[in-house]
């Protein structure tokens, strides 16, 4: 087989191995020379043809099924309790289906709701924390893996990093889950009082094609 050249595409790094077929080249990790057979080479290609000329044909027909999405879920959108039609000459049922999810304000919900905020909320603090492996710290802590398992429960700034890179790597934010079943309770007692700016309604839309009838089998 020919020389290799080193590829770099998409931060993989491969290198290039020529193969005794025209124009088709192997791509392996640096350093390593397979050992395989022309005949598993030639399988390999003929397969891999098949599977990129499907996936390609795919992505066609899925940049092509986007537009068609726009429009049937717009006329959806449009009428009231329309969600879809069957077909028995074409033998297909499609469905178009909406996902409500609730959006909470925390702000407003602690201003208008006062003490009963904690009654039917439940907050979760989510702290994310972004470090660089082989980062050198003020103390000369260098971070793995390793060191961040071990150091995990202890403060950061004891690491060494400052206050200005904390808050470059460091990110939290805070979920909060609702007993919507005990605010709607009270709410309709009038225990409070919600504004609309509390809460943002997000519809996602999907559409599900099922064929009406399974064909039978052949004997």
């Amino acid at each position: 087989m020919a020389e290799q050249k080193v590829e770099k595409k998409r931060k993989e790094r491969f290198e290039t191995l020529s193969t005794h077929l025209p124009g088709i080249q192997l791509r392996i990790e640096p350093g390593i020379q397979p050992d395989i057979l022309r005949k598993t080479i030639e399988g390999l290609y003929q397969q891999a043809k098949e599977y990129a000329k499907t996936k390609f044909q795919i992505d066609d027909l899925t940049d092509q099924q986007a537009p068609r999405k726009e429009e049937i879920v717009g006329v959806a959108k449009g009428h009231e309790g329309l969600r879809g039609l069957s077909s028995e000459e074409d033998n297909f049922i499609l469905t178009v289906i909406p996902r409500e999810s609730i959006i909470w304000n925390r702000d407003v919900l602690k201003e208008s709701m006062g003490i009963a905020y904690s009654a039917v909320t439940r907050e979760a603090l989510a702290v994310n924390v972004s470090i660089p492996v082989g980062f050198v710290t003020e103390k000369e802590i260098t971070i793995s893996e390793e060191v961040m398992a071990k150091a995990i429960g202890e403060a950061l700034i004891n690491l060494g990093i400052s206050k200005e890179d904390l808050a470059k790597v460091v990110r939290q934010e805070v979920n909060i889950s609702l007993d919507e079943k005990k605010l709607t309770e009270m709410i309709t007692e009038g225990q409070i009082d919600l504004p609309p700016e509390a809460k943002t309604v997000e519809i996602t839309w999907s559409l599900r094609v099922d064929q009406l009838k399974k064909p039978g089998k052949v004997n």
